[in-house]
């Protein structure tokens, strides 16, 4: 019979790494479990401040296949279910949603090294934050061989993003912050492209992957400028404390 004392003689070891681990461990699920509708949330019950976030504002239009300029992309994707202008829609819908979570997770791992409590409501200062973004493409080149047809160019946004911090004791004038952010200002351009094969098989196509890039790079850049604003510091503040 195999004996149970290297297996007793580690237990000493054993029982001092998880008294170490278990702490991490409970902070890791207590962080995932109070998760507020995408946002992160602090694992711990004494914040510096408490923050109500309102949902994020999106209007988007961005390029898809179908605003493309190569006609046998446009044909090809023409025979799909739904048709052309319900892709679009949903394509838009489907970009909103990814900039939120971009936002989401941007901004909050920001309130997280604030210590910055994000929640629904209750809070002596709330966020509020609306994005009209345009991302418009610009064919460079275009070339028709005997197999493909591809296209390449490059994306630009613009737009604009705006934020609005309320101090709910304060009046419009004493307990707000609020600015304006121009997306064209930033700069910000992605190159893309396109390969249809002629024989109807699989479109190659960067234009979505492109387009998410710039929504990252927004959600990046708005936070870079209005960040001294969002410091835990500036919240209490506008909180009167």
């Amino acid at each position: 019979m195999p004996s149970d004392r290297p297996f007793l003689s580690q237990f000493p070891r054993l029982f001092f790494a998880w008294f170490f681990f278990l702490p991490t461990l409970f902070v890791a699920f207590d962080a995932n479990a109070g998760s507020l509708d995408g946002w992160p949330r602090l694992a711990t019950n004494d914040p510096a401040i408490r923050l109500e976030i309102a949902p994020v504002e999106v209007t988007i239009e961005a390029p898809t296949p179908l605003t493309g300029n190569n006609l046998n992309l446009l044909l090809a994707l023409s025979g799909t279910n739904g048709g052309l202008g319900d892709m679009k829609k949903q394509a838009m819908q489907d970009f909103a949603d990814y900039l939120t979570q971009q936002v989401q997770l941007r901004f909050g791992e920001f309130f997280v090294d604030e210590e910055v409590l994000l929640v629904t409501e209750g809070a002596p200062v709330v966020l509020y934050t609306s994005f009209d973004i345009v991302i418009r493409q610009k064919m460079n080149d275009i070339f028709s061989g005997a197999e493909f047809d591809i296209e390449k160019g490059v994306m630009n946004a613009y737009g604009s993003f705006q934020y609005r911090i309320q101090g709910r004791n304060g009046t419009r004038q004493e307990g707000l912050r609020e600015g304006k952010v121009e997306i064209a200002k930033l700069k910000l351009r992605r190159n893309y492209v396109t390969r249809a094969p002629k024989d109807g098989g699989v479109v190659e196509d960067t234009t979505q992957e492109a387009t998410e890039y710039l929504l990252a790079e927004i959600a990046k850049e708005v936070l870079d400028q209005i960040e001294d604003d969002l410091e835990a510091s500036s919240l209490l503040k506008l909180a009167g404390r």
